[in-house]
């Protein structure tokens, strides 16, 4: 158990889980929206990943990491709000996600180099 916890332990759940979701992706090949990227399953990953570094010393970055991440979410609904001057529920949460992934990406990278280092 005390594997999983570790950088190492990360860098599997994270390797697995992407090649789960490929494989689950070339099964369902012709059923898996088209809109639908692997990047997009990866964000909680990512996000379990980073939660799962805290006893290690993740645990100084990860509070900043999530207010963040809220950050993103009223920047993005103001800004559609404003220059589309309608705030569509598909559209937010489209943008928002893949902001997500890009973020998480950062942020998993960011607490991971915090507890090597």
């Amino acid at each position: 158990m005390a594997f999983w916890i570790t950088p190492g332990g990360q860098l599997v759940i994270l390797v697995v889980g992407w090649l789960l979701i490929q494989a689950v992706k070339r099964i369902l090949r012709r059923n898996w929206p088209k809109y639908l990227n692997t990047w997009d399953l990866t964000a909680p990953l990512l996000l379990l990943c980073s939660v799962l570094l805290i006893p290690n010393g993740a645990g100084a970055i990860l509070p900043w990491l999530v207010i963040g991440w809220m950050g993103i979410g009223i920047a993005v609904a103001l800004l559609q709000a404003i220059h589309n001057k309608e705030l569509l529920y598909g559209t937010f949460l489209r943008t928002f996600w893949r902001l997500t992934d890009l973020y998480w990406t950062a942020g998993f990278a960011c607490c991971f180099l915090l507890v090597i280092s």
